[in-house]
């Protein structure tokens, strides 16, 4: 824009002015912005606040024009000094053309810089998709591994050897309880046993006994017959000498019967002194041994542990009674080498789901995953939740898996073939489409694809994409990252 061109400006604005004073008390004039030729350039306004006098408005029109005279001066100077700079915004220009050239094109960078950004590159081709099916679920103890250890007796607490967290072993003695009860049906046992010995022992002595008198009839019999037949003795010793002899046989007999029946009863007793202690928890050899305690230990009685474990609660203290009844727990034992995997199957899910199938076991923080078999579907659903439990038994070796631990599980429910297959991670959303980064020999280039069946892990390619090509799969953000980096550049140089 020229000086001519300014006066022309002035000179109808003065017009338009005179035209309306009568009606506007006042005017602002200022000079507009011509963005082809004066971009980043400000114009400034000359206002004119006086409405009484004609003076004010030629001051302020020769000012106006003044200004812009010596912004038309400068402005050309600008030009000058940016073609003395060798053609500069020219120069900017083309800077601009190869930007363009660089975003509509390939993006290109080095191996080294692939490597470093950790950019994948797969060759596109046929693959399956898994359909899966995810559920939430909790760790929980293996119930058919978990012992609740409890007295049977009641009996104050002498001595408890764990605590816990210990490692246990079966048989091995958890604590030990001076038990009353227990004392007493000892001692009934003990007693039932001396009897039954004693019987026994009396039957043997009677036998003995018996058997010398029976001994001593016989001989006399026989003494009195050769007797008789010597014409020296008797009719009369003999028949004597035989009813000695019938009489203690049968003395013999009725003492048999009766010791006999005295052994039965001490039998009887000690069966069922014997019973009571198996009853308390007490096994047939420590039984056996109660012959060889002294009086003092009848009434000790010892927690034993049912199985291999740790003690995973203890509710036990020294000098504390502890009884026999329902609802005390002493200790609990849990063998957890193998847990149960609970997942929470929804009522829409469970035609999915049927024991035997194969499962993917997802904890994160660090453990591995695993996998397991359904064992188990409950018939009925929940009646608060209206969910399901499958359940799978899983080996823990190293006891990475606890109890109480929230996971993911994974079950695959049908498997599809596809001439294309991507994993997920190849996708990218570029200007509100999806794309993938493709690599040909002249770089990166964005290819527009259209998906079709997809999983949580890949996805198919229905369209946009052909077999053999090469697709990066991994951090493709690095590269859309570079393209957005050169968008970003362009568009600061643009005028």
């Amino acid at each position: 824009m020229n000086k001519y061109t300014l006066i022309t400006i002035a000179i109808a604005a003065v017009t338009a002015l005179a035209l309306t004073q009568t009606t506007f008390p006042s005017f602002v004039f200022a000079q507009a912005a011509d963005h082809d030729e004066h971009a980043g350039h400000d114009h400034p306004a000359t206002a004119a606040p006086n409405e009484d006098t004609g003076q004010d408005h030629d001051t302020a029109l020769k000012r106006t024009l003044e200004n812009h005279a010596d912004h038309d001066d400068e402005e050309a100077s600008g030009h000058d000094d940016h073609n003395d700079h060798g053609g500069g915004e020219a120069d900017s220009h083309d800077d601009h053309a190869g930007h363009d050239d660089e975003e509509e094109g390939a993006i290109r960078i080095d191996s080294a810089t692939m490597k470093e950004y950790g950019i994948v590159v797969h060759e596109a081709g046929p693959g399956s998709l898994e359909q899966t099916l995810r559920l939430p679920g909790e760790v929980v103890f293996n119930a058919d591994r978990i012992a609740h250890v409890a007295p049977s007796v009641s009996g104050i607490v002498q001595a408890v050897n764990h605590s816990v967290g210990d490692r246990v072993d079966a048989g091995e003695v958890m604590a030990v309880l001076s038990s009353r009860d227990l004392a007493a049906a000892r001692s009934e046992y003990v007693a039932a046993l001396a009897r039954l010995t004693l019987a026994q022992e009396n039957l043997s002595a009677k036998k003995d006994l018996y058997a010398s008198r029976i001994v001593l009839a016989e001989e006399n019999l026989a003494r009195d017959e050769r007797l008789l037949e010597g014409r020296v003795g008797t009719e009369r010793q003999v028949l004597e000498a035989r009813q000695t002899l019938r009489e203690i046989r049968i003395g013999f007999d009725l003492e048999m019967l009766e010791v006999q029946q005295t052994i039965k009863e001490a039998q009887i007793s000690m069966n069922q002194a014997e019973s009571a202690l198996h009853a308390l928890g007490q096994s047939e050899a420590e039984t056996k041994a109660l012959v060889d305690l002294p009086d003092t230990a009848l009434g000790e009685y010892e927690m034993r542990a049912p199985l291999d474990g740790i003690v995973i609660a203890r509710e036990l203290t020294h000098g504390e009674v502890v009884s026999e009844q329902p609802g005390e727990v002493p200790f609990i034992i849990a063998d957890l080498s193998s847990v149960w995997v609970n997942l929470t199957v929804y009522q829409r899910d469970l035609i999915h789901v049927r024991a035997g199938m194969r499962v993917q076991i997802e904890v994160g923080h660090g453990i591995p995953d695993a996998s397991g078999t359904i064992a188990f579907v409950s018939p009925a659903l929940d009646e608060a939740t209206r969910t399901a439990t499958a359940r799978i038994v899983l080996d823990n070796p190293d006891g990475l898996w606890r109890p109480g631990m929230f996971i993911k599980g994974i079950i695959t429910t049908d498997t599809y073939q596809s001439a294309l297959v991507l994993p997920r991670s190849a996708l990218q959303e570029i200007e509100g489409r999806v794309a993938v980064f493709v690599q040909t020999e002249d770089g990166f280039e964005v290819r527009p694809v259209q998906i079709g069946r997809e999983t949580d892990a890949a996805v198919e390619v229905a369209a946009g994409l052909k077999p053999g090509e090469r697709v990066v799969v991994r951090n493709g953000f690095a590269l859309k990252a570079e393209m957005s980096r050169g968008t970003l550049e362009h568009a600061g140089h643009a005028h």
